[in-house]
């Protein structure tokens, strides 16, 4: 009898003891809670970010209104188009581009803040990787995706199977953003331009997208370099897409010495410099004819172990190049016909909220 007392008063302990913890752990979450901020949804808040996938540096706001501006026009007597021309804040997402005729030598500008001078001026084909007049070819990466259709043309004379032409890299703007395309009178377009509108006074990203061109027809003999781009200010290296045509053929077009990437007037960090061509793209033994996200060969043709020409690309997603004051990009020559796009985010001292 005693011993089932005893057991009766140890279950009635024990049942107090677990009511006491367990209201000791609600208090203390619920105290807890008092002095923590309230776990929402990032899209919840106004000023809430999202790293961008193709530019992870650029933060863009994740509240805003999804835009689409659409045209098919023709270059007019001045041999200009305008294709955009949208009041900020904003941010370029996405931009199509159709030409009907490959032969269409189209310069691509594009402007933002009201800045006098395009912060993008290329050769259209050029800006998205398809090199040196070269007949189009599927290009795969984060920054854009070129995607020609020769199988239609093939089956239907009349269609042409000029490529879609898509950008993804961001093009953020406070005040706003105008594209032009310029060529000869007649040439058609087909533009889409995909865009998110910010609110007003929504705190943007000071990057702004800059594109540095150059055709070198023939570059200096082997020990030399040519400037692929110089930059005053901060910013950062997004990538670069290099073309090659072999002109010197007494060795590999291949053995330039690489690239040399001069920061900050060399004080902060160091030089960065590279090895051989198909090294400073993250290949090996030359050419390839792959394509990642970051790194590829899209094009490759291979005459002979001293005959070859090609395409390569390098973006920097993961590992962004940074510059606090200036930034010098030189790659080393050897004689062949070379043409490059350096594309790099600089900070704009009107990188303001707007009103």
């Amino acid at each position: 009898m005693l011993e089932k007392k005893w057991i009766a008063k140890m279950s009635s302990i024990h049942w107090v003891c677990g009511v006491a913890a367990t209201l000791t752990i609600w208090f203390a979450i619920s105290f807890a809670g008092q002095n923590q901020p309230a776990v929402t949804p990032s899209i919840a808040n106004e000023h809430s970010t999202f790293q961008d996938p193709a530019v992870p540096l650029v933060a863009l706001p994740t509240s805003f209104a999804s835009r689409r501006d659409k045209k098919e026009i023709r270059l007019d007597k001045t041999g200009v188009a305008e294709l955009a021309n949208i009041n900020g804040p904003g941010c370029i997402r996405h931009i199509w581009f159709l030409t009907i005729n490959n032969l269409d030598k189209l310069t691509l500008e594009i402007t933002v803040d009201d800045e006098k001078t395009p912060q993008v001026r290329a050769p259209l084909n050029s800006f998205f990787g398809v090199m040196q007049e070269r007949e189009p070819y599927l290009v795969n990466c984060a920054a854009f995706t070129v995607l020609p259709n020769p199988e239609a043309s093939k089956k239907d004379p009349l269609i042409p199977g000029t490529p879609g032409y898509n950008l993804f890299l961001p093009i953020p703007f406070i005040k706003s953003c105008r594209i032009l395309v310029r060529g000869k009178e007649g040439a058609f377009l087909g533009t889409v331009v995909d865009w998110h509108k910010y609110p007003l006074n929504t705190p943007l990203t000071p990057y702004r997208l800059h594109a540095e061109h150059r055709r070198f027809p023939e570059t200096p003999p082997r020990g030399n370099t040519v400037e692929m781009a110089k930059v005053s200010g901060a910013g950062f290296i997004a990538g670069f897409v290099t073309g090659y045509i072999q002109k010197n053929k007494t060795d590999m077009v291949f053995h330039t010495g690489g690239i040399k990437i001069l920061l900050d007037e060399k004080t902060e960090p160091y030089t960065i410099e590279g090895n051989n061509v198909e090294d400073d793209y993250g290949l090996t033994w030359g050419f390839n004819n792959q394509q990642t996200r970051w790194i590829g060969c899209p094009t490759h043709i291979n005459r002979g172990r001293n005959d070859q020409d090609g395409v390569l690309y390098r973006f920097f997603g993961p590992d962004p190049i940074a510059f606090s004051s200036s930034m010098r990009f030189l790659a080393g020559t050897r004689g062949d016909d070379m043409e490059t796009v350096v594309y790099y985010y600089k900070k704009s001292i009107s990188g303001k909220p707007a009103n």
